[in-house]
């Protein structure tokens, strides 16, 4: 109800009853939504305000308070009373980006913004007065102005002129971020990201969180779990958990950056698999694997095998946009430097084919400069399959160097596949495939593994098999009268985990399956 106004002459008096009225108003709406000036931030948000980074990636689990710190930052700002730090002089000009209009923006952002800006800074005290629902842009009273953004808008949105800060509420696409960080360049200004790493290990990962947390002086990390928000029930918290998946659950707990797919070495770590830089003995067996490409990079891989068939992978050249040639330098160099010549080259098989135009093949590209490439085996699975093998156990039997790089970097983060819509990853089950992005280094790898006959040990006991359990079927191409025979005359033994030479574990197990559908 509008307030009872009676005057006196010319100038408007309120009514003492509505003064008392409006002055209640604004207690409850105190208690109930409290402004700037009754915010206490918990220890992670007052990181946050706290610090001076031109970057700052404030990531955690849901409801650990990451959107009303993003929020209460930006009033700071745009009023210019910041409590914590020296910002620029008013008028601010700043942006805020959220996943899309009608809710990131409408039900996150502009409600959080609204509830902690002071009325007096507001144009007229009123927010209708100072919001422009049309082009989305709040404009205060001191000429500052907040311009709400989404990020399924088309790129040119994003250009214009600079800004003094950018807020982003969950993780930008990587366009839409690099456009508006164009948009601080002249005021050497700000970015902040509030965000749940839902997307996994993203770019965000990659271009943020990892330089951030080697020592990057542009780029400060607070992480946050849902635990150390003061102001939720831990009850809720623990039933809203409880009906997740574990990744997802490391995400959204968290804030951990995970392989939403599932990672492909999980297992893979630093303490027992990466080991100091060193060149092997010059009597083990000398491998390199290379995975070409130009736009994409070629990865080259050495690899030395032990007499008693440990791997250890120790040199790698990881570069893209170069040429056969200069490849082939490299790789002479370096054989060089280590005084010994690989005893074996692998690669992809597709190397082989043919150019429509020259006639001849990458195979032969290198050939001609004096490295002969072995084409491998390029069955995904059961390369994969023989990686993990190796890399088991508290003694994995294949190790690798600090110095490779670009080989740990994809080990730690390489994935399977998802499904490109969230539904479909609740209704289906996992995909099987790798997802195909970064995986150079790895690929390499993979064709040493499949190249190579199976030497991993078999750490399971054999199985006695009678004639309750008849399985000996080491080939699948034998006769149904050939895999029984040896059961029909008693028990027999066999290690399951070490088929015959060049038959693959999938061809075993498909035996086995037939038999039984028998």
């Amino acid at each position: 109800m509008p307030p009872r106004r009676r005057t006196t002459g010319l100038v408007p008096t309120l009514d003492p009853n509505d003064a008392l009225e409006k002055l209640q108003e604004g207690i409850k709406a105190q208690i109930s939504r409290p402004n700037i000036y009754a915010y206490k931030p918990h220890d992670k948000q007052f990181a946050f305000h706290k610090s001076t980074k031109h970057i700052v990636l404030y990531i955690g689990g849901n409801r650990s308070g990451k959107t009303v710190g993003g929020a209460v930052e930006t009033v700071y700002r745009l009023t210019g009373r910041h409590p914590y730090k020296k910002v620029p002089d008013c008028p601010i000009r700043g942006r805020a980006v959220a996943v899309d209009f009608n809710y990131g923006v409408d039900m996150i952002m502009i409600p959080q913004i609204s509830q902690f800006m002071p009325p007096s800074y507001l144009i007229n005290g009123s927010w209708e007065d100072s919001y422009d629902r049309e082009h989305r842009v709040l404009t205060l009273a001191n000429k500052s102005f907040l311009e709400f953004r989404s990020y399924d808008q088309d790129l040119e949105k994003f250009a214009g002129t600079s800004r003094h800060f950018t807020w982003y509420d969950e993780e930008p696409p990587k366009h839409i971020y690099n456009e508006c960080q164009a948009r601080l360049i002249d005021t050497n200004g700000d970015a902040y990201l509030t965000m749940t790493p839902v997307e996994g290990m993203s770019w965000v990962f990659d271009d943020i969180y990892t330089p951030g947390k080697n020592g990057n002086n542009d780029i400060e990390i607070i992480e946050i779990e849902m635990s150390e928000n003061p102001y939720i029930s831990k009850e809720s918290s623990r039933r809203y958990l409880a009906s997740l998946d574990p990744e997802e659950r490391k995400a959204r707990e968290r804030g951990e950056f995970v392989a939403m797919g599932g990672k492909v070495f999980k297992n893979f770590s630093k303490d027992i698999h990466i080991i100091p830089p060193v060149v092997p003995p010059k009597d083990w067996e000398w491998y390199v694997s290379l995975d070409h490409g130009y736009n994409n990079p070629t990865a080259m891989l050495w690899h030395a095998v032990s007499k008693d068939n440990r791997i250890i992978t120790f040199a790698e050249h990881y570069k893209s946009e170069m040429t056969v040639p200069e490849h082939a330098q490299i790789f002479h160099l370096r054989n060089a430097g280590f005084e010994r010549i690989p005893d074996f080259v692998v690669g992809d098989p597709a190397m082989s084919q043919r150019s429509g135009i020259t006639g001849t093949s990458i195979f032969q590209e290198y050939a001609d400069r004096g490295i002969y490439i072995s084409p491998a085996n390029n069955d995904v699975d059961s390369g994969i399959n023989r990686m993990l093998q190796y890399l088991r156990g508290d003694k994995p039997r294949w190790q690798i160097t600090e110095n490779c790089v670009s080989l740990i970097g994809e080990m730690q983060k390489l994935r399977w596949a998802t499904f490109n819509s969230r539904k479909l990853q609740y209704e289906k089950n996992r995909q099987e495939k790798i997802h195909k992005k970064d995986d150079h280094a790895c690929d390499s790898a993979r064709y040493l593994f499949s190249f190579m006959p199976d030497l991993t040990p078999s750490d399971i006991d054999p199985i006695s098999l009678t004639d309750n359990n008849i399985l000996n079927a080491p080939r699948a191409f034998r006769s149904w009268d050939e895999i029984i025979a040896p059961a029909n005359s008693g028990a027999v033994t066999v290690s399951i985990n070490k088929p015959l030479e060049g038959i693959t574990n999938w061809q075993t197990t498909l035996a086995a399956e037939l038999y039984e559908n028998e």
